[in-house]
Formats: structure tokens, C-alpha cells, sequence
């Protein structure tokens, strides 16, 4: 009888990316060989590393274009909108069966392709209360 393995999951949090951090990855990613625009970022942060416990979630903004250029990765805490970005490079497990794990590298939890997207959306964004009158 074939033992089955437990499901891994993403943390699947998503926030929203404000114009703030538009600008910022624009000009972070400014560059004289490739032109970035606002249609190149990822429209909402999903955190896609292995589900975790701390409240900092990391979501690609921008991949950016040329070999080993790595990605604009943003943080934010549960609660709160994306804080900071950093040039990460790629994880580089599964390059050489070309299947990389799309992830940066030193990311924690399993790569990619171990991982599936949770069973239902972890919570989206965040509501605001609003009095019903």
C-alpha cells in the first residue's frame, strides 16, 4: 500500500501593491539595458513561501529580466501594507533540470514545485469596518 504524503502548502497571505511601492520598484529596477513599467509588476503580493509562523510575508513584485538577475521581492507584516523591497537572486535548486524553483535564494520551507496553493484563500486583504446605518 503506497504511503501518502502529507500536502505542503504556500501561505497564500495577499495584500495589494499601492502606488508607493510602484514607484519604488520602478526606480529600484531602472535600468539602461531594460525599460520596467507598472504592467510588468505582479498586480497583488502573494506570499508563496512554505506556510510559516512569524507575521513577515514575502511577495514577488517584479521579476526582472536578463540571466541570474534574481527578483524585486516585498515585505510586509500581517496587518500592514508592503514595508520594504530587496533585490533577491533566485533559488537555484532545479536549475539544472530546467524546472528552477521560483522562490529566492535561502528562502525557508520546500521549493515551488513541492508546494501546492492552499485549499482556500488565506485571507485576502484586509476589510475595513464600516458602520451599516
Amino acid at each position: 500500500m503506497p504511503v501518502r504524503r502529507a500536502q505542503r502548502f504556500i501561505c497564500g497571505r495577499r495584500t495589494l501593491v499601492p502606488d508607493a511601492l510602484v514607484r519604488t520598484v520602478l526606480s529600484l529596477a531602472a535600468d539602461d539595458a531594460y525599460a520596467y513599467t507598472r504592467e510588468d509588476m505582479f498586480a497583488t503580493l502573494v506570499c508563496t513561501i512554505e506556510v510559516h509562523k512569524g507575521p513577515v510575508h514575502y511577495g514577488a513584485a517584479l521579476n526582472l529580466r536578463g540571466p541570474e538577475a534574481g527578483t524585486l521581492w516585498a515585505l510586509w507584516r500581517d496587518g500592514g501594507g508592503p514595508s520594504a523591497v530587496l533585490e533577491i537572486p533566485d533559488c537555484p535548486a532545479g536549475r539544472e533540470v530546467d524546472s528552477p524553483c521560483s522562490e529566492f535564494e535561502g528562502h525557508s520551507g520546500g521549493h515551488s514545485w513541492e508546494l501546492d496553493d492552499p485549499p482556500r484563500i488565506a485571507t485576502a486583504f484586509p476589510l475595513r469596518r464600516q458602520a451599516w446605518t
